[in-house]
């Protein structure tokens, strides 16, 4: 091991550079909390951000299943993010949402720089020179596609989309890194497969490091059957009838099925049982109707990659040359992204995983029987940060200017925080549904609303709640909804005040157990 991260030394420099330079808008965000605001931890993607803080609270209050607090629906509990899970067991005590953010960012930073070494292996399969290699490693890690053309040009909303740099950290680097440390890690081990699958003749090493991304992200696993099933038949194929279109001399040689087989089979476990959990488990197949990320229309992919894509094509084709059956992967996977972004599946966004990493290592790879990189590549290159760069500074103003989302009111806090003196393990919350998103990552409990996917059923339990309040609009009788909806607290603060214009002070159902300066909780008598 000592001997594999000397030869990585620079790579691992150019990683944790890379990661540390994400973590500036978080120092910021934390930098400018004080009396009147709490620092979130997160700077965008702040609704997801909030879940995963939930979910590993949810681990240190003893679970080892997954259950959303962002539900009242039954929920069995199913074994997925259990990282999550395992990473929450670590905090207690005081200052435990300051712990769970510090654990996620610590993780977030770890797993990106797995992503830096792994991508930095699997470059070393098709670039010879070292310094192409790091050159190649900085750009999948910090380099962006031509959408900020787009986004500079007003076009936020080029047909029905925003840009995909800006909204699919599976298709690029730095955005991944930046926000989603178990997307990272899935990549990583994706990739560390892909190396070993290309050099390992039985397919058990790949298939076992692939069996562990079902633990980060199990639908990236169905991307490695489609490439390797595909670079199977391609070999296959080749090696009986490429004499007749003059491929056998390249020395492509039939990618064997056995092979395939193992791989698929040992990865396979947490993938079919994931797939099984989401599909009988009446919960979980809710949840999958609702999360919905579509790929956006397909000349977002063609503009985002539009400036790589002619250098990686050629650069692919340089390696019937020198290492065929590494060009003959390469092409099967650039092949296969048409058809996994365009899948009948409700993440098709998801399946572009890797793309980015295989682009960039053909680009390179056009340029690898240079000494440097030819000046009109570095103009390439340039062309690819500003994407970074605009994440990078925008979340860095969004975290100096303390406001919802990023921020919490520092009273609100307070009386997240109490809420767990009083309420018993996954009681249910009504709240608003923008209270409901952060509310789980201070407090031991459940909400009714808080996020779109995990909040199933959301449209149903939307009119009802207002339908209630408009029917008991300055009425004090409550009736049986809250015991009827198993709904135990209600939180009320200026957010529920304006969208529900009530007063649960009035009702005989409610008993005040908090009043803090605009907060309050009610017990639901029952």
């Amino acid at each position: 091991m000592k001997n594999y991260l000397a030869k990585r030394k620079t790579a691992i420099i150019i990683g944790l550079a890379v990661m540390l330079i994400t973590c500036i808008p978080y120092l910021v965000g934390y930098g400018y909390q004080g009396s009147e605001w709490r620092f979130t931890g997160f700077v965008l993607g702040v609704v997801d951000g909030n879940s995963y803080v939930a979910k590993m609270l949810t681990g240190a209050n003893g679970d080892w299943l997954f259950r959303s607090p962002y539900s009242a629906e039954h929920q069995k509990g199913a074994l997925v993010f259990l990282p999550y899970l395992i990473l929450g067991k670590l905090t207690s005590g005081p200052a435990q949402h300051e712990q769970l953010v510090a654990i996620f960012h610590i993780y977030r930073v770890a797993a990106g720089l797995m992503a830096a070494i792994a991508s930095y292996d699997f470059l070393s399969l098709f670039i010879k020179k070292e310094r192409h290699r790091l050159w190649a490693l900085t750009v999948i890690m910090v380099g962006g596609g031509l959408g900020w053309i787009m986004a500079a040009a007003g076009l936020k909303d080029f047909q029905g989309s925003v840009p995909l740099d800006f909204i699919s950290p599976e298709s690029f680097g730095f955005l991944g890194l930046f926000a989603l440390p178990h997307l990272s890690m899935a990549r990583a081990l994706i990739l560390w497969g892909a190396a070993a699958y290309l050099r390992n003749e039985t397919g058990c090493r790949a298939g076992l490091i692939w069996f562990l991304v079902g633990f980060f992200q199990p639908m990236f696993i169905p991307i490695v059957w489609v490439v390797i099933s595909a670079y199977t038949l391609a070999g296959s194929l080749i090696t009986k009838y490429g004499n007749r279109i003059k491929l056998k001399d390249y020395g492509i040689k039939a990618a064997p099925i056995k092979k395939a087989l193992i791989a698929i089979i040992l990865s396979s476990p947490l993938v079919i049982y994931t797939a099984v959990a989401f599909i009988t488990d009446p919960y979980l197949s809710n949840w999958t109707v609702q999360n919905t990320l579509p790929s956006p229309h397909w000349l977002h992919y063609l503009i985002a990659y539009g400036i790589v894509l002619p250098f990686s094509v050629l650069g692919i084709y340089k390696l019937r040359d020198v290492y065929p059956e590494g060009g003959l992967f390469l092409s099967c996977w650039l092949a296969a992204l048409p058809f996994l972004v365009s899948a009948p599946v409700s993440t098709q966004r998801r399946l572009a995983e890797g793309i980015w990493v295989l682009l960039v290592t053909g680009m390179f790879v056009y340029w690898n029987d240079k000494n440097d990189i030819p000046n009109y590549g570095k103009i390439v290159i340039g062309l690819l940060t500003p994407t970074t760069l605009f994440l990078l500074w925008g979340a860095i103003e969004r975290a100096a200017m303390p406001s919802l989302p990023i921020f919490r009111p520092a009273e609100e806090v307070t009386a997240f925080l109490t809420i767990n003196e009083f309420v018993s393990e996954r009681a249910v919350i009504l709240s608003a549904p923008e209270t409901g998103n952060a509310l789980p990552a201070w407090a031991h409990a459940r909400v009714v609303f808080g996020h779109g996917p995990e909040t199933v059923n959301k449209q149903a339990w939307q009119e009802e709640v207002e339908g209630y309040f408009m029917e008991t609009k300055g009425k004090r009788e409550c009736g049986n909804f809250f015991e009827e909806k198993g709904i135990d607290f209600l939180f009320w603060g200026p957010e529920e005040m304006e969208k529900w214009s009530w007063d649960p002070g009035e009702k005989d159902c409610m008993r005040q157990v908090y009043n803090g300066n605009g907060y309050e909780i009610y017990q639901i008598a029952k």
